[in-house]
């Protein structure tokens, strides 16, 4: 029962949040000098806080799916723990914003607890803007940090630094949204069948299978495009420039060839898999 708990809750997606969060801050901000708002203390605190608020929306969405359907987890739990999750996730963004000082980060973490919580409630069926939400969400911790976990003191050059790490951040945003909506569309055209019985209005399902085909190929290769213009433009280490090259873009190219050439489920399958591998290769990059 444990199992299927983590399981309902996404561990997995969970902890990738929680390294994600402390990835961008000790090899983004600290990697290059820069004094910030948040100790490890606090990053942990914000960690649990934003981990306990996601998990409160897949509670709640998995409460909602399964009222009156045979279910792998008592329901009666399920309210128990979203209420735990919620209290959980609120005490810990205040105990954060009133230890560093700004109080009215409180409301942030409300808002946002309030935002996942409607979104839960009005998601039973699997839709087109559920799949831009989900690939949304995962960047969105990069921004989290960056509202937080701002540098402090800096001088001229290092503000310079700092504007130019913006931009990379945004650019990765941007990169992280694209990969992760092709990979839910990727999910979706191998379910496409399941879909059609459910009567979910996946893109698959909305555009058909072939034209779902090309609008993952068509964000791939723009994804492909954005990476190579971008180490060529900004990175002028001859180094980072290849492992950019190498762990970015060579496998897009690889997942190009594998949509192009894609028919069956088992193809699809493969191509998730290769590009959660791919996924995980350009972060490191």
């Amino acid at each position: 029962m444990f199992i299927a708990f983590l399981n309902i809750i996404r561990w997995k997606e969970l902890l990738y949040f929680i390294f994600l969060l402390f990835l961008f801050k000790f090899c983004f901000l600290y990697g290059c000098g820069f004094k910030t708002t948040l100790s490890f203390l606090d990053l942990s605190i914000l960690s649990l806080s934003t981990t306990f608020i996601i998990g409160t929306g897949y509670l709640t969405n998995y409460y909602k799916r399964k009222q009156g359907k045979k279910n792998v987890f008592p329901l009666d739990k399920i309210k128990t723990s979203v209420i735990f999750f919620s209290i959980s996730g609120i005490s810990l963004g205040v105990l954060l914003s009133f230890k560093i000082n700004k109080p009215y980060y409180s409301f942030i973490f409300l808002c946002c607890l309030i935002a996942t919580l409607i979104y839960a409630n009005n998601t039973k069926k699997k839709t087109f803007l559920n799949s831009i939400g989900r690939a949304f969400l995962k960047p969105f911790i990069i921004l989290v940090v960056l509202w937080f976990d701002s540098p402090m003191n800096l001088n001229t050059s290092q503000w310079d630094l700092f504007f130019k790490l913006q931009s990379i951040a945004i650019v990765y945003v941007i990169i992280s949204f694209l990969s992760n909506f092709y990979r839910e569309i990727i999910i979706d055209i191998n379910k496409i069948n399941y879909d059609y019985v459910r009567k979910n209005t996946t893109l698959p399902v909305i555009l058909g299978r072939n034209r779902a085909k090309s609008t993952a190929l068509i964000i791939v290769v723009t994804v492909s495009i954005i990476i190579l213009y971008f180490s060529i433009t900004y990175i002028k280490n001859k180094i980072l420039l290849l492992a950019i090259f190498f762990l970015g873009t060579v496998p897009e190219l690889f997942i190009i060839y594998l949509l192009m050439n894609a028919s069956s489920s088992n193809n699809y399958k493969f191509i998730y898999r290769v590009s959660n591998i791919a996924y995980l290769l350009a972060i490191f990059s």
